[in-house]
Order: structure tokens, then C-alpha cells, then sequence
């Protein structure tokens, strides 16, 4: 059953857009996977263990586990993760044989773009 939102109403656990990804050229499974990518950092942000000796957030997630979550298919994920690699919305550092990759997600240094101006608010 749904509810109609009111000021009390307790949002179910969700992910954050970030409004620049709306302007860029990346797939929509592209969009989603940095979006999941940039949730699980948060969490290595307020974890120990989960920074480098620069003090650079990294998290651990398999291509498995990215499809399985996503319900893609392993190469819809190398593709992905090739593409935000390749615009530097991410690092990927190998950690030797048996061990999964290093992922450093990154953001913009001026993410503000059109779509910004426009759902500021600000044009009202």
C-alpha cells in the first residue's frame, strides 16, 4: 500500500542523485552505479579502516556483487565502471592477486550545472 507524503512522514532508507549526473553523457545504469558507489563511500566515511595513508575514501565491491545489485550483467558493470573511470568520477587500484580492487569515488571540483539553476528554485 502507498501513503501520500505529509511533514512527519518516516522516508524509507534511499540513495542520493547528484544533480550533475543529469547533465552528463553516462548511461543510465552508468548514473545508477556511481550513485550506489558514492552510498557506499559514505558509509566508509564515517567507518575506520576505510581511507588510504592521503586520507582518500575507498570502498570494496566486487563486479559480482555491483551486478547482482543492480541486476545487470557482469559486463554492463566493466563497461560502467570503465566509463566513470575513463570521465574521473572514480580510481580503481588493484590490490594484488585474490583481493578485490580499491574503488576511490570522486566528485567534481564544480559540480553546479544547468540543471542545478534550474531546480534551484531560484527562477521562481
Amino acid at each position: 500500500m502507498t501513503e501520500y507524503l505529509t511533514t512527519g512522514t518516516n522516508l524509507p532508507p534511499y540513495m542520493i542523485f547528484p544533480r550533475f549526473l543529469l547533465d552528463s553523457n553516462l548511461s543510465e545504469t552508468t548514473k545508477l552505479l556511481y550513485m550506489l558507489l558514492l552510498d557506499r563511500a559514505r558509509l566508509s566515511m564515517k567507518n575506520d579502516g576505510w581511507t588510504d595513508a592521503q586520507g582518500h575514501v575507498f570502498i570494496h565491491f566486487t563486479i559480482t556483487d555491483l551486478a547482482a545489485t543492480l541486476h545487470k550483467g557482469e559486463m554492463t558493470i566493466k563497461n560502467s565502471l570503465a566509463s566513470l573511470e575513463h570521465t574521473g568520477l572514480i580510481v580503481r587500484r588493484r590490490q594484488g592477486p585474490g583481493h578485490p580492487n580499491r574503488i576511490y569515488p570522486k566528485i567534481p571540483s564544480e559540480p553546479a550545472v544547468q540543471t542545478d539553476k534550474k531546480l534551484s528554485g531560484s527562477h521562481l
